[in-house]
């Protein structure tokens, strides 16, 4: 509460400047405020990216957070603008209070972080200058830099958030600046500038299971996060019947990066869907002999979080039983499309993965089980017209991609291989960055990875049945399948859409306006669709009805599941929902489009999640056993991060208090009766 003390003019005109600043915060004005004008506001809420925290089953959390649910994390700014300003603040005497960094992100590396945490650093705020700061040696083939070790450590203590808007950067410059460092001591200007953030996520031992079964104080059942997931896509060609010795062309479908919704994922993700759906649509134009293999394609949603998608998939080919039916749905476990029961088995899989960016122009084929017919030898026989070719890949293990997740589901009589852009380990120092963007990727080489992987998939499927076996299936799908070239329309319309224009493109609005209004006639009700955003960003996100979630709309209720067949189909007005992604959305207009045939969605989360029956939905069974479980922890409505004029510390009780109030606790009408709840909800 204010403090007491204080005259009530002059909390109320705390109250009215603090307002103006939040005003002014969203007006997003050029100029930098002034936070010394005792006329303007001395607060000033800072647009910034987070680092977001991740729970798992049994580590601890991986990302950031601040460590106290009660108040607001505060510190003095200081500017450490170089390498030799850096130097000077780890050699001196640890400051007597933890200080808040002020850096550009250049110089944030594992080893700046771990060096600032041991130096009474207690949060880091980070200076967008596009500048990729990590090096290039990396202990792990399957990450080209050091961005792993961030991705993968525990910063839960610290807060970490980057600030790209001009005038927050010109304003943080010029107060961290006034804080001084000497040889031996902290001098800091009256009054002093410090940083607020408040981004508390729970506390460090806190793990998925116990984060989605969490029981508040009146013992009701009030789940503090949400998996990650999403919805796979997939499609098959020449109809949905008889799926069996299928061959599957497929790839991912998102990425990661340390600030989640900075992930462009441009190679990493958007380069091999567009691959994949070029190849698709030569593909789809094919009549294949008689008694030709069925073709599959699939793009797997969360497959940077432990494969989520394609180990979710080729799980359940194997071991989904619905206990209760209706139609051509499940109801519990919830299950709109059952169409992947059709298929019985799939006997090889090419995977396209990292196309974009190539050290020369030579593609790399891994092989898993292949003989001298199969994938492997025919990736290396096939021929462009450009100057691209494929080699065997030198590494002695399979890079992480879907076909691992194939062969751990599968017999051993499954084969594949990945067609990539690396040989033994990853050749593209931005992957898992907010730097993998289109700047990067080479539109040729997608339309060569496009000719070859459609000419490949189409020679495994008739190489059994077309006279003159696999050479003579390899001469059949070069002479039918023409080559795609850099200036390819759809090469071009497609590039756009996801690497740059995202929800803005006309692919995207198109699929999505078909989607809604196929929704309100057939349930009368429209979707909402969480947005690929402009530029597009390829985080996963979490599992919810708002995010990929089926769900049940039964006599007015909504529900994760139910068995109640009788009651559900009582009446037309119970549906099945399902609100996809604008990109899960458009990806299955588009291979819907390419195959002329219906493609479908399949869930994509942790194998050990089923939605409680007749609870609404983010309520969840967790089966016990060893998968990931990667959860996000729910977010308030009072994260965020301010820099302030302290004043005096009777000044910084009362700006705290109303901190509290206006920026981290909402409106402060509600403030109490929010502050009760949060006891309730908030993890404890």
């Amino acid at each position: 509460m204010l403090n007491s003390q204080f005259p009530a003019a002059l909390k109320m005109l705390f109250l009215l400047m603090f307002g103006h600043a939040l005003h002014a915060a969203r007006a997003a004005t050029a100029d930098p405020p002034n936070l010394d004008n005792p006329f303007q506001s001395r607060v000033h809420v800072v647009p910034n990216d987070y680092c977001t925290p991740l729970f798992s089953r049994s580590h601890p959390p991986i990302g950031c957070s601040t460590p106290s649910k009660t108040s607001a994390l505060t510190s003095p700014l200081l500017y450490l603008p170089s390498s030799a300003s850096l130097s000077e603040y780890l050699s001196a005497p640890p400051p007597a209070e933890p200080l808040t960094a002020v850096l550009p992100s250049s110089s944030f590396t594992n080893a700046t972080v771990t060096s600032l945490i041991h130096h009474s650093i207690s949060s880091i705020i980070l200076l967008d200058d596009s500048t990729l700061p990590f090096s290039s040696s990396s202990p792990s083939p399957w990450c080209p830099t050091t961005s792993c070790s961030l991705l993968n450590q525990n910063l839960f203590s610290i807060p970490i958030t980057l600030v790209s808007e001009s005038a927050s950067q010109s304003l943080l410059i010029s107060l961290s600046s006034k804080n001084s460092l000497t040889s031996s001591s902290y001098t800091y200007p009256h009054p002093r500038y410090e940083s607020a953030f408040n981004y508390y996520m729970g506390p460090e031992s806190v793990r998925s299971e116990e984060c989605l079964n969490w029981v508040n104080l009146d013992g009701e059942e009030s789940p503090q996060c949400k998996p990650l997931g999403g919805q796979s896509v997939y499609g098959l060609k020449d109809g949905d019947e008889d799926a069996s010795n299928l061959v599957i062309l497929s790839s991912k479908m998102d990425s990661k990066s340390f600030f989640h919704y900075l992930t462009p994922g441009a190679n990493d993700a958007a380069a091999s869907l567009v691959t994949v759906l070029l190849a698709t649509r030569e593909i789809g134009k094919v009549q294949v002999p008689e008694g030709s293999r069925k073709i599959g394609v699939a793009l797997f949603q969360g497959e940077s979080y432990d494969s989520l998608g394609s180990l979710k998939f080729f799980h359940d080919l194997s071991n989904f039983t619905c206990s209760s039916k209706s139609g051509a749905s499940c109801l519990s476990p919830l299950q709109p499309d059952l169409t992947f029961t059709n298929i019985s088995e799939i006997s090889s899989m090419l995977t396209i993965d990292q196309i974009g960016v190539l050290n020369d122009e030579k593609f790399y084929s891994h092989n898993y089980n292949s003989d001298s017919s199969g994938l492997d030898y025919i990736l290396r026989s096939l021929t462009t017209t450009n100057t691209f070719s494929v080699s065997s890949s030198s590494s002695s293990s399979l890079p992480p991609t879907p076909l691992t997740s194939l062969i751990s589901k599968s017999s051993s009589s499954v084969t594949g291989a990945v067609l990539s852009g690396y040989d033994e380990a990853y050749v593209d120092e931005n992957h898992y960055t907010r730097f993998d963007t289109d700047a990067n990727v080479d539109l040729n080489a997608i339309a060569a990875a496009a000719t070859l992987s459609a000419r490949a998939v189409l020679a495994e499927a008739v190489r059994e049945t077309i006279e003159g076996g696999v050479d003579a299936a390899i001469e059949w799908a070069e002479g039918i399948v023409p080559e795609i070239n850099e200036n390819d329309e759809d090469l071009l319309t497609l590039s756009n859409c996801f690497f740059t224009q995202g929800s803005e493109c006309d692919i995207l609005k198109s699929s999505v306006a078909a989607a809604r209004d196929s929704a309100i006639s057939s349930t009368g009700y429209s979707i909402y669709s969480s947005p690929l955003g402009t530029p597009p960003n390829y985080y996963v996100n979490v599992y919810s009805s708002f995010n990929s979630q089926p769900y049940v709309v039964m006599n007015g209720g909504i529900y994760g599941a139910t068995e109640d067949i009788t009651t559900f189909e009582s009446s037309t007005e119970n549906f099945i929902g399902l609100q996809a992604s604008e990109l899960e959305i458009t990806l299955k207009a588009l291979l819907t489009t390419y195959l002329n045939n219906t493609a479908h969605f399949h869930p994509a989360i942790d194998t050990a999640l089923t939605a409680k029956v007749d609870e609404s939905t983010s309520m969840w069974n967790v089966a016990d056993g060893d998968t990931p479980l990667w959860t996000e922890p729910n977010w308030g409505s009072d994260v965020a991060l301010a820099v302030f004029n302290a004043g005096g510390d009777e000044n910084k009780t009362v700006f705290l208090d109303v901190l509290s109030v206006l920026i981290f606790g909402g409106v402060l009408v509600g403030f109490m009766q929010l502050s009760s709840k949060w006891k309730k909800q908030k993890l404890l």
